[in-house]
Formats: structure tokens, C-alpha cells, sequence
């Protein structure tokens, strides 16, 4: 417990940290970037980040899902990523923040950073391995094949084991992909992170956490710039007075139960374990009755909602989905619409979409990735843009089909110059990025519940 407690300490301490402080230093990128929109990597050798039903898991994760939420910001995560491709992006403008384990510090040294928590690591074994009661955790390795990720092969007990004669295999896995492994009786225990610990315990119930590494392990915010570095802060700052925030900790860090953490949480309502979120069995229905992929619309109300049900943002748009008013004008529907109804609200998506891929070229639905792509496009920045982007595209000799092809004009289409010179007679589509980052991000997700969900 006291071990929790001073885990929950530093994080807040940490926190503070980012909140309070912002420093002037010199960095390589320019000290502006798009307000609306943050492009995030986390490093392959960040631990605590796992995957289960097409939903991520991770403080990091849950942090910014939320403070994009309260933002007004459209947050792009790509989870695993190659330090040398993290290094690049900062460098390029391509990424706006990074999260890297504190090692790796000295890589980006030109670089704003701050400490976002500190943790440690647990060892996790099946409940069938023999374990003398109360044996130190280094007695536990010895003649075991253990798996731990990239971050841990830099820690003093990896050096102290690998000296003891133990075998510890380094592998770019999360900690449930481990934890699959010793169930398969490909090896035999896991170093893991606490909250991933905690995941695989209510998951595999033949697994246990056996042990603790007092060694600190500590995760780290890497900024492009200045501006982005503020911006952050400022937002983080108001979120961390909130009562979600707290939840979050105590969840992640706290004295939280394992059943609490991952069937009931706080700020979460909606996540499930052995599916998407709560609305499967409406999305499924709805969705099958009017003829789009049931993974699509997921990927879409998490973009748009986090499958929160009560969502209403400050233009209007309700629910799951994020419908406006106006969508029922658009579909010539008569009567009352409750949009806060979740079956009423996924019902006039689908048909928005459907509606869409007709006007778009597409017949009732898409059947290619691209022309999927496209369609969700056209969900968040309107069918009359997306129409005029494929109109343009198909004058300069491209396909107006392809999502390569349309990504590529809204971007002429944000660039005024660009406007100007080619007198398209179209005003400026100031939202391209973030038009262009839902469309990515959906389709990510999609593929990513389609692999995992069927």
C-alpha cells in the first residue's frame, strides 16, 4: 500500500510539475502549429499500454482521450513507434508530442521534456509454477525463460539477472501479447507494468502477479516546441483539478480493486472487455439493418464521442455519434428525433452514411478501404467539401475514388496560396488537418476492431 501511495505522489508531483512550469528553451522546431490538433507517438518501449478488444489501455492513453474531450482537440495516437521514427517526426513537424521512457531522454535533448509518472515493474507468473511463500523475486527468475519489454533491458535488475544465469528475452510485445505467450507455455513469466499487472490478472485468471521491482521506471513527455509544450500544460492543468482526473489516478495508481479498475470505470462507462463498448448490440443491429460495417461506426462514435451517450458539444452535436439537429432536415425526416437516444442517434449516422456513399459515387456502402476512407471524411467536414475535393481531383488527372488522392487536395485546399493561384472558386478549407486526422484515425481504428472483433 505504501509502495501505491508514493507511486500516486510522484505523479501528482510530476503532474504539477507539467502544469506549473514552462520553460524557455531552445528548440529545432518553429514555435507555432495547429491549436485544434495534436499529433502524438508513443515509443515502442513505453510499457503499459495494451490492447483488448480493439480498446487501448494506458494512462497515457485514457490522459489524453479525455483532455482532447475537454479541449476541443482531435488527438491522433500511434502507439509502438520506432524511436528513430519519433526522432524524425519531431524534426519534420509530422508529430507534436511524443512519450518515451526516461532513458531515452538524452536522444532528445534538443527538445522540451517533462516527467509525466513514475512506476515500476511486477512479476507476473502462472499460479501452477511452484513458489516458495514470501522468496525474493530475483529467486523466482532463476531457471525461468522471462519476457519483459524494450524499457526494461535498460534497468540495473535486467543487468543483475542476466549476471544471475536468467534468461529474459526483450520483446516489442504489450503486456497482455506476454501474458498470451505464458498461457501458451511459450515462456514462463512476464515483467510487466503495474496496470498491465492488474489487466492480465482479471484476464487470465491462471496468472498472478508474484513479485514487485523496487527500481523505478519513468515515463517521459517529449514537446516539438514551445507553443505545443504551453498549450499542453494549460490544458492539463485544467483538467487536473477535475474530479475524472482524479479517477483516473486512482485508478491507474491508486488503491483501486482490479474489478473496479477494468468493469466499472468512473470516467469510462462504456468500455468493455470482450467487445468495443456497451453499444455493441445496438451498433451491430442498426448498423446490419442499414447496411454499414457495425467496426466502422465504433471507430467513428469513439472518434467523435468516446462512446459517451451524453456528449454535446458546443456547436450543437448530440450523443454517441455526434449528430446535429440539422441531419434530420438533410434526410427529409418528419416527425420528432430524440438525438440523445443512442438507437435514434446511431440510426441517423448510418443513414448519413449511406446517403453519403451514394452522393460520393460509392452506391449503398463503400467497398474498398479508400472509398471507406473518403466516406468518413465527408462525415466530419460535410458531403459538399468532400464532393468538390473529388470534382478537383478528378480535373488534375486523379482518381476521385482514391482517399490518397483526396487527402492531398483538402491539403491544396487548406493552402491559400494554393486557392488563389488555381482559381477553383472554393473558399479555403481551413479544417483539412483535422479532417484529415479523424479520417486516419477512424480508419486505424477500424482496422485495428476488425483484426480483434468479429
Amino acid at each position: 500500500m505504501t509502495k501505491r501511495r508514493s507511486i500516486r505522489i510522484v505523479l501528482l508531483l510530476a503532474v504539477g510539475l507539467v502544469c506549473g512550469v514552462v520553460v524557455t528553451h531552445n528548440t529545432s522546431g518553429p514555435d507555432s502549429g495547429d491549436e485544434s490538433h495534436w499529433r502524438m507517438a508513443v515509443a515502442e518501449q513505453v510499457a503499459g499500454c495494451c490492447v483488448a478488444g480493439g480498446e487501448r489501455y494506458s494512462f497515457v492513453a485514457d490522459l489524453t482521450d479525455s483532455l482532447a474531450l475537454r479541449c476541443g482537440h482531435t488527438i491522433d495516437i500511434s502507439l509502438s513507434t520506432p524511436t528513430e521514427n519519433i526522432l524524425e517526426g519531431l524534426s519534420t513537424g509530422s508529430l507534436d508530442i511524443a512519450v518515451i521512457p526516461s532513458y531515452a531522454k538524452k536522444i532528445f535533448s534538443g527538445y522540451p521534456t517533462e516527467s509525466l509518472y513514475t512506476t515500476n515493474y511486477i512479476l507476473v507468473m502462472p499460479r501452477w509454477a511452484s513458489i516458495a511463500k514470501g522468496i525474493n523475486p530475483t529467486e523466482a527468475w532463476k531457471g525461468k525463460r522471462v519476457l519483459s519489454d524494450v524499457a526494461f533491458h535498460h534497468t540495473a535488475t535486467f543487468e543483475a539477472m542476466t549476471l544471475s544465469g536468467v534468461r529474459c528475452d526483450t520483446t516489442r510485445l504489450d503486456g497482455l501479447s506476454m501474458a498470451r505467450q505464458v498461457v501458451a507455455g511459450k515462456a514462463d513469466a512476464i515483467i510487466c507494468e503495474p496496470s498491465d499487472a492488474e489487466l492480465i490478472r482479471f484476464l487470465y485468471r491462471d496468472l498472478r502477479p508474484v513479485g514487485t521491482v523496487e527500481e523505478p521506471y519513468e515515463v517521459v513527455l517529449v514537446f516539438a516546441n514551445r507553443h505545443t509544450r504551453g498549450e499542453f500544460n494549460r490544458a492539463l492543468e485544467e483538467f487536473s483539478l477535475t474530479e475524472e482526473y482524479a479517477t483516473m489516478v486512482d485508478i491507474y495508481f491508486g488503491e483501486t480493486s482490479v474489478a473496479e479498475r477494468f468493469t466499472h470505470l468512473n470516467y469510462r462507462p462504456t468500455r468493455v472487455i470482450d467487445g468495443i463498448s456497451v453499444w455493441d448490440k445496438q451498433l451491430r443491429q442498426i448498423s446490419s439493418r442499414v447496411g454499414v460495417d457495425w467496426r466502422l461506426m465504433s471507430a467513428m462514435a469513439y472518434h467523435e464521442s468516446r462512446f459517451r451517450n451524453n456528449q454535446v458539444s458546443n456547436r450543437g452535436a448530440v450523443g454517441l455519434m455526434q449528430v446535429t439537429p440539422i441531419v434530420i432536415e438533410d434526410l427529409r425526416l418528419e416527425g420528432e428525433y430524440d438525438l440523445s437516444d443512442p438507437s435514434t442517434n446511431i440510426t441517423l449516422a448510418a443513414k448519413l452514411l449511406r446517403r453519403s456513399s451514394r452522393a460520393l459515387g460509392f452506391g449503398d456502402f463503400p467497398t474498398t478501404d479508400d472509398q471507406m476512407a473518403i466516406m468518413v471524411a465527408s462525415y466530419n467536414c460535410g458531403i459538399s467539401r468532400t464532393m468538390e475535393a473529388q470534382r478537383l481531383v478528378e480535373v488534375a488527372g486523379g482518381n476521385p475514388h482514391s482517399w490518397a488522392d483526396v487527402e492531398a487536395m483538402f491539403l491544396n485546399m487548406n493552402d491559400a496560396e494554393w486557392v488563389a493561384a488555381n482559381d477553383c472558386r472554393v473558399r479555403r478549407f481551413r479544417d483539412a488537418k483535422i479532417t484529415i486526422a479523424y479520417t486516419n484515425g477512424v480508419m486505424e481504428l477500424y482496422n485495428t476492431y476488425c483484426s480483434a472483433i468479429e
